[in-house]
Order: structure tokens, then sequence, then C-alpha cells
């Protein structure tokens, strides 16, 4: 099994309670690079999603987090924020969602690259 700097497996197991932890090793290879880069800790607050978690946390239908491409990051200021999502480009990473408190970062070879949104209303 592969091991990582700053990341273990478990991180991103569904939090459903399942027990499912699909997520790619790519993802967490990416998110060490961009963990390195930050110079900050990453708090993961989802990663690998089951079908019915995804749909308790209100994900779209085809998430990114149900094939492992994708994690949620906690970010609890401005400056924190800047520094993640600076890393994951740096990183490879080219889907990302800004939330207040959280980035989503992914690298779903299945949907559109080089996108930004929002999770503001």
């Amino acid at each position: 099994m592969t091991q990582f700097k700053y990341f273990k497996r478990a991180e991103f197991a569904c939090k459903c309670g399942c027990g499912r932890n699909e997520v790619e090793d790519g993802l967490i290879a990416k998110l060490d690079t961009a963990r390195e880069i930050a110079g900050v800790p990453f708090k993961i607050n989802s990663g690998y999603r089951c079908e019915k978690n995804n749909a308790e946390e209100g994900g779209v239908k085809a998430s990114p987090h149900m094939a492992g491409w994708a994690a949620d990051i906690s970010t609890t200021d401005s400056r924190t924020r800047w520094l993640v999502v600076n890393a994951l480009i740096k990183a490879g990473f080219n889907r990302l969602g800004i939330g207040r408190t959280f980035v989503h970062g992914d690298i779903d070879p299945n949907k559109d690259p080089e996108v930004v949104w929002t999770y503001y209303s």
C-alpha cells in the first residue's frame, strides 16, 4: 500500500460509517504535494462518499467524491483559504470549489477541467 507524508487513507473514509474508502491514490498524492507547498495542515472534511452519504451532504449525482477523485479541506480564515487554493493549483488540481469554511479540490478525469465555483448563495 502506498505511503504518504501527510495523510493516512483513513482520513478519506466515508463519514456515514459504512466503512467504504475508495479514494484514489493519485488524489492523495496530489494532496500530499499541495500540503507541502501550502505549509499548513490540511484537515479533510470529506473524502470518499458512498451514494447515501453524498445525498445527505447535498452532493451532485455524479459527484467526484463518489469516484474517489475529490476532497474537501477545512479553511478557517481567508489566509488559509488562499494558501490551500494556491497550493492545490500548483499541485495540479484543475477543479476547485470555494466555500465559506472549506475548499473542494478534485481531479476527476471525467469532468470538465479548469473550473472554479463557489458554494456561496
